[in-house]
C-alpha cells in the first residue's frame, strides 16, 4: 500500500464547534422537530374525531417552543401512562419469549374550542406528531419505570475538563476589563451599572490588548467575550455627547468631597457641603424626571383621546454630502444636510423634513413653517388640543416668533382650542426624536441629499417607516416679519426662565406660562390692542423668505468639488457644480 493510500485511510476527527455557534446549534436541534407521516394503524389515530391537522400542528409548535431538553422530557412524560400488563399472549414458549413488564399508553393534549381536550393515540402516532425518535421513547419509558419521574439531562455536567480556564486567568481577565474607564449612561435618571466605552474600541481590540499584556496566559477570544458578557454591563459608543453640565459638575464635587472625607479632614463642614450638593443634584434629577413623566402622560392620553395629540420636535445632527469614507473627508468641508423631525407620540408616526444649507437655514421661521406644514398635512383634523415637546434652543423653539405662531394657529387659523409647549431641563432633553435619529447610520455612503432621504425612509419599519419631506428654498415664509403688524414687540417677562407655555381659545390676547412643571399659571399680553392691531384674514400667509438658493463660501465650494472625485453617483458632480457660491452671490 502506498503512502497516499495509507494517508487516505486515516480517519481525521472533526473539529468541535465551540462558543456561540455550539449554543445556537443546540437550540436549533432542540426546537426544530418536524412531524412525520401517518401511523396507518387500525385505530386511524390521524383520522380520529377532533385530532385535525391544525391541532397536530399546534401540538408540535408548542413542543418546539419549550426552551430546554428537561422541559421537553417533562412534557412528554406527562403524556405517557404506564400500567401493568393486563393479559399476555406469547406466540412462543414462555421461557424464550421476551415479555413486556409494563404497558404504555400515549395521548396528546391541546385546546380546542376554548376547552382542553385529550386524544388517545398509538406509539407511532405519538412519535410522528412530536417529531421524535423511537430511541427517545425508550429512554423516557426506562426512566419512568426506574424513578417514576422525567429524566434530567446530564450532558455538560461532568467535571472532567482538563482545559478548564483557571480562576487566576479569569481574575486577570476581569481585572483587565475593569481597567477601562467607561462613562455612565447620561439620560438614565436612576442608578445603573451600565458603562459606555469609546466607539473606536471593541471586544476584539480589547482581547488583543490582553494577549499583548499577558503573552504567557492562554485566553481565547470566546473566553474573553463570555467573561465580559457575564460579569460586566458594557456597551461601546457614547449615547450622547451633550451631557448635562450641572450633573457633571456636581458629580465631580461630590466625589472630591468623599475623597477628602476618607483622608480624615474636617468632617463637619465637609458633611454639610456634601449633603447640600447631593440634595441639589437630587432635586435637579427630579425636575428632569418630571419632564419625562409629563411626556409619558401625553403619550398615553393621545392613545385614549382622539382630540388630543402630543408631538416631539427636534433638529437631528447635520448630515454631510458627499459623505465618503476616504481620509480626505476629515480635512475638507462638506455640504450640510439638515433634518427636522416631528414625532407623533400617539401613533409613533414620524416625519422628517430634509433640506441642505443652500435651501434654508435653521431659525425660528424655519421651525414655524415646518410645523405649519405638518399640522395641515399630517396631523388629524379632529385633533383640537396639541401638546408640543422640544428643547430650549432660543433661536428655534423658545422665542417670541414661536409663541406668536402658536397664538396665530389658535386665534387666527382657528385650528386648535389649546396648544401647550413643554421644555425640558437643560442637558436632559432626550426624546423620541433622538431615538429616531439613532436609526440613521452616520457612516452611510451618500453622494447626494436625496440619497440621505432614501436611507432615512428605509431606516425603520415598525411601527411605520419614516416619512421624508424633501424641501427647497421655495418652501419658507417670513413669519417673524408677518407677526410684527399684529403682536407686541416685546413682553415684560423673561423667556429663558419659562418651563411651559400655553395658548387657549378662551384668552384672546394672553400667553399663559409658568417657570416650573407644576403650580400656578401666570399670563402676559402678547398682542397689540385692537385699535392698533392689523387685521389678518384666516387665509393670509407670510411672504416667501428667499428668491433663490443661499450661497456657500468659495473655500467650502472648492473643498466640496475636490471630494466629488470619490462620488459613485455620476449625477453628483453636476449637482455640486450648480451650487451657488462666492460672496458676490448672496441674496
Amino acid at each position: 500500500m502506498s503512502d497516499s493510500d495509507e494517508f487516505c485511510d486515516i480517519k481525521t476527527k472533526k473539529r468541535k464547534v465551540k462558543g456561540r455557534l455550539n449554543d445556537v446549534a443546540k437550540k436549533i436541534r432542540m426546537q426544530s422537530h418536524e412531524a412525520g407521516s401517518s401511523c396507518k394503524c387500525r385505530n386511524n389515530c390521524f383520522d380520529s374525531e377532533g385530532l385535525t391537522l391544525e391541532v397536530r400542528d399546534t401540538v408540535l409548535k408548542n413542543f418546539n417552543l419549550l426552551e430546554s431538553v428537561n422541559e421537553q422530557n417533562s412534557y412528554l412524560c406527562g403524556l405517557i401512562s404506564i400500567v401493568p400488563v393486563q393479559k399476555r399472549r406469547p406466540t412462543v414458549a414462555i421461557e424464550s419469549a421476551k415479555l413486556r413488564d409494563v404497558t404504555c399508553k400515549y395521548k396528546v393534549r391541546a385546546v380546542q374550542n376554548e376547552k382542553v381536550c385529550e386524544w388517545l393515540i398509538c406509539r407511532k402516532a405519538f412519535i410522528s406528531i412530536h417529531g421524535i425518535t423511537n430511541k427517545k421513547i425508550e429512554y423516557l419509558i426506562n426512566a419512568l419505570k426506574e424513578t417514576g419521574c422525567a429524566p434530567k439531562d446530564k450532558r455538560g455536567n461532568h467535571k472532567n475538563r482538563p482545559h478548564k480556564i483557571s480562576d487566576e486567568v479569569r481574575d486577570l481577565i476581569k481585572e483587565h476589563i475593569g481597567s477601562f474607564n467607561g462613562r455612565g449612561a447620561h439620560y438614565c435618571l436612576k442608578d445603573t451599572s451600565k458603562k459606555y466605552l469609546p466607539d473606536d474600541l471593541n471586544i476584539s481590540i480589547m482581547h488583543k490588548m490582553f494577549t499583548k499584556k499577558y503573552p504567557n496566559v492562554k485566553c481565547s477570544y470566546e473566553t474573553y467575550r463570555s467573561s465580559m458578557q457575564q460579569n460586566f454591563n458594557i456597551s461601546f459608543g457614547y449615547p450622547r455627547t451633550d451631557t448635562c453640565s450641572f450633573c457633571d459638575e456636581n458629580n465631580v464635587k461630590i466625589n472630591g468631597l468623599k475623597a477628602q472625607l476618607k483622608d480624615g479632614e474636617d468632617k463637619t463642614q465637609l458633611d454639610k457641603d456634601l449633603k447640600t450638593l447631593e440634595t441639589d443634584l437630587k432635586l435637579h434629577k427630579l425636575k428632569a424626571q418630571k419632564f419625562y413623566d409629563i411626556k409619558k402622560k401625553a403619550r398615553l392620553t393621545s392613545k385614549k383621546i382622539t382630540t388630543y395629540e402630543g408631538i416631539c420636535i427636534d433638529y437631528g445632527r447635520n448630515l454631510n454630502v458627499p459623505n465618503v469614507t476616504t481620509n480626505d473627508a476629515y480635512y475638507k468641508r462638506q455640504l450640510s444636510v439638515y433634518s427636522f423631525n416631528v414625532h407623533i407620540l400617539g401613533s409613533g408616526k414620524s416625519v422628517f423634513y430634509m433640506y441642505n444649507e443652500c435651501d434654508g437655514r435653521k431659525g425660528s421661521d424655519n421651525v414655524c413653517q415646518m410645523l405649519y406644514h405638518f399640522v395641515n398635512n399630517y396631523l388629524p383634523e379632529d385633533v383640537m388640543d396639541l401638546h408640543i415637546f422640544g428643547d430650549s434652543c432660543g433661536g428655534q423653539n423658545k422665542n417670541l416668533t414661536m409663541y406668536r405662531f402658536l397664538h396665530y394657529m389658535v386665534h387666527v387659523q382657528k385650528r386648535f382650542k389649546s396648544v401647550q409647549f413643554t421644555y425640558p431641563i437643560r442637558g436632559h432633553s432626550y426624546t423620541e426624536c433622538d431615538r429616531n435619529m439613532g436609526c440613521v447610520k452616520s457612516n452611510f455612503w451618500a453622494d447626494l441629499p436625496s440619497e440621505w432621504a432614501d436611507h432615512i425612509r428605509d431606516a425603520r419599519q415598525n411601527p411605520s417607516p419614516f416619512i421624508v419631506e424633501e424641501i427647497d428654498y421655495t418652501f419658507w415664509r417670513e413669519w417673524t416679519t408677518f407677526f410684527q403688524q399684529t403682536y407686541s414687540k416685546k413682553i415684560p417677562v423673561l423667556i429663558r426662565a419659562m418651563r411651559e407655555i400655553k395658548v387657549t381659545q378662551t384668552s384672546d390676547r394672553l400667553l399663559h406660562f409658568r417657570n416650573n412643571y407644576s403650580g400656578h399659571w401666570d399670563n402676559v399680553v402678547i398682542t397689540k390692542p385692537k385699535r392698533k392691531r392689523f387685521h389678518v384674514e384666516q387665509s393670509t400667509l407670510p411672504e416667501f423668505s428667499y428668491t433663490g438658493k443661499l450661497p456657500i463660501s468659495m473655500e467650502k465650494y472648492k473643498d466640496i468639488m475636490d471630494l466629488t472625485r470619490y462620488c459613485k453617483n455620476l449625477a453628483a458632480k453636476q449637482f455640486f457644480i450648480n451650487l451657488p457660491h462666492g460672496d458676490n452671490n448672496r441674496n
